[in-house]
């Protein structure tokens, strides 16, 4: 499966990164919304983790871009967010939600749901 991690933390974006790669993933990862969308406009990505607080764009807005064009729209994009308020991204773009902090066994199967 190939992966992309969309996460303003680096230190946590490159955790993400890691442990998708030793699941035997091909994974890639963008610090922000711009990285994101140059990312998914040259690759198509099965999956996509997509932390709705990023620095440059709203998380919402990116996914709706994500799903507008490019190779990735018809990837599955998991919200991410350290917020629980933020459970109505369910019934947005997204096709899945993930509460930060993670764990190896809750990204795993956030991974194996796509």
């Amino acid at each position: 499966m190939h992966v992309l991690f969309v996460e303003d933390d680096i230190n946590l974006c490159n955790a993400f990164r890691d442990l998708a790669r030793t699941s035997g993933h091909h994974a890639d990862v963008a610090y922000d919304g711009h990285q994101a969308m140059l990312l998914a406009s040259e690759n198509r990505y099965d999956t996509i983790f997509l932390d709705i607080g990023l620095p440059d764009v709203d998380g919402r807005d990116l996914c709706r871009r994500l799903r507008a064009a490019g190779p990735s729209r018809l990837a599955c994009v998991v919200a991410v967010t350290g917020d629980d308020r933020n459970k109505d991204v369910r019934q947005e773009h997204f096709d899945g939600y993930f509460l930060k902090p993670f764990t190896e066994a809750g990204l795993r199967a956030a991974l194996d749901a796509c």
